[in-house]
């Protein structure tokens, strides 16, 4: 019997044999523009982490999260590359571990503009746009590495 390490939202370990681990995708959207990103805050731990959710059985993740973008920002996002792949092994607020496969894309303003409106949100979620250049790992819950993933592609 193998034991993997999950974490809680708080960054507490918590032991569990591999086959408690359940397994789910998940997909993030990284938006850069003006040499910010746009990201949420979470109100307990006031970590940044990017707009996106895992995945319910059969949802498409690009249309998953093109809608959580348009449903904080007003705009529709044009889908980039898919830029980076990560797994997290979690526990969620009912004790159950999760293996998640977390995918982000980069996404992009369309060449058509509206102005952007900041959409009524959960309290859950506080959306800001951070400087690239004042952002620090140890202010992101998760997503750190896409975001430099992003940087790179647009050579920032």
């Amino acid at each position: 019997m193998t034991t993997i390490v999950c974490y809680d939202r708080e960054g507490q370990a918590h032991p569990f044999a591999s086959e408690e681990i359940g397994f789910r995708p998940a997909v993030y959207g990284i938006f850069i523009e003006n040499d910010q990103v746009f990201l949420l805050k979470h109100p307990e731990t006031d970590l940044l982490y990017p707009p996106g959710e895992v995945l319910a059985e059969d949802e498409p993740p690009t249309q998953v999260v093109r809608q959580q973008f348009r449903k904080l920002t007003g705009l529709v996002l044009q889908l980039g590359p898919l830029i980076f792949v990560e797994d997290r092994y979690v526990v969620d607020d009912e004790g159950q571990a999760w293996q998640l496969s977390l995918l982000y894309y980069a996404l992009e303003r369309p060449m058509i503009t509206m102005a952007p409106t900041m959409a009524e949100v959960d309290d859950y979620e506080q959306p800001e746009w951070v400087p690239l250049d004042s952002l620090q790992r140890e202010q992101m819950q998760f997503g750190y590495e896409a975001i430099q993933a992003a940087r790179l592609r647009l050579k920032l």
